[in-house]
């Protein structure tokens, strides 16, 4: 995904982005998000995922690291994740993965992040243009 230019009008570099479905019982978020590997975890959510969530009781809580602030208390919640291509429609089942909701509202953004929970159990290539994704075992196409 293009991202823009800087403040010294710089183009900043493409963004690696995959698309991603979850499912609770209570609804379905789908959209972009952000590959992170500096984030620890698997999802790190906006306000439309963190909708579905709604009625849901945590798995725990865990405080996860932030570079900016301080550490950041977090409820986690377990969904269903899927991968979509958007152009074909394929998916591609995660299996249940964990959600990172911040307990303190400032801390919650715009973009859905995925981090390296989840990161590492797919072989990713990234170019520069764009995210190619090939299945570890442990994951299926649905």
């Amino acid at each position: 995904m293009r991202d823009g230019f800087d403040e010294d009008e710089e183009m900043i570099p493409d963004i690696p982005i995959v698309y991603l479905s979850l499912e609770s019982k209570y609804g379905r978020a789908t959209g972009p998000a952000i590959i992170d590997t500096g984030f620890d975890g698997g999802i790190y959510p906006n306000l439309q995922v963190i909708r579905i969530l709604e009625g849901l009781e945590p798995i725990r809580i865990k405080r996860i690291e932030n570079p900016l602030y301080e550490p950041v208390i977090c409820e986690i919640f377990r969904v269903q994740g899927f991968l979509i291509k958007p152009t074909t429609k394929q998916v591609i089942s995660l299996g249940s993965v964990n959600v990172y909701v911040p307990t303190e509202p400032d801390f919650i953004g715009d973009e859905v992040l995925v981090g390296r929970e989840l990161i590492n159990n797919l072989e990713l290539k990234l170019d520069g243009k764009k995210v190619s994704i090939k299945l570890s075992e442990n994951l299926e196409e649905r």
